[in-house]
């Protein structure tokens, strides 16, 4: 039955191997259309027959700067992938960096299982996930209209292109162009860093 549902694979990277069952484990009881490819390293999964049909990968880092090595590894090989960063850090300074790099999603080791379903959910429909609770400081923002506060704040909720051109009544085509223009004014290189980043807008600007 598996086969007749199989839609792709989920690569987890890791080299912890107590870590990376259990990790298995868990994806495999809760997206049983995936199949679950496990990898000590970067490099084996990319060379590897099974890359070419993922769509997903998972990185667990011990220390961040390996997270980074790996990371930097994985996405050259293929950057279309979407990528979900797992790291005992859940400092701003460390997701931010995970998010500079390309990163979808982020999860911290201090959030439970159920946040690391919800992020694979989020990233698998075209989302983004970032840590609840994650405080940044303050930046200096270009003034933002209040459509694109809009779009700011559904993209916090990992919401899709196509799940805020619905909301708001606009094409999947105009979301696109908000967010890129967003970004610009941000100065930021994706989606998800605009979500980790836009705090400090949604509480203080206005309208």
């Amino acid at each position: 039955m598996n086969d007749l549902r199989y839609v792709g694979n989920i690569a987890l990277i890791s080299s912890n191997v107590l870590i990376r069952d259990c990790l298995k484990f868990i994806l495999a009881l809760n997206f049983p259309e995936y199949r679950i490819k496990v990898f000590s390293a970067a490099d084996e999964w990319s060379i590897s027959s099974s890359h070419m049909r993922t769509r997903l990968v998972i990185l667990h880092d011990r220390g961040y700067m390996d997270a980074s090595k790996i990371f930097a590894t994985a996405r050259a090989s293929e950057p279309h992938i979407p990528v979900l960063v797992l790291a005992n850090a859940s400092d701003a300074a460390s997701i931010v960096q995970a998010i500079d790099l390309g990163a979808r999603g982020y999860v911290p080791s201090t959030l439970p299982v159920s946040e690391l379903i919800l992020a694979v959910h989020r990233i698998m429909a075209g989302g983004t996930f970032v840590p609840p609770e994650t405080k940044f400081g303050k930046q200096a923002w270009k003034p933002l209209t209040s459509r694109q506060l809009s779009i700011v704040a559904a993209i916090r909720q990992g919401k899709t292109n196509a799940e805020i051109g619905k909301e708001l009544g606009i094409s999947e085509s105009t979301v696109k162009v908000h967010v890129r223009r967003i970004m610009k004014q941000m100065q930021v290189i994706n989606r998800t860093a605009i979500a980790h980043r836009s705090k400090d807008i949604l509480s203080t600007d206005e309208d």
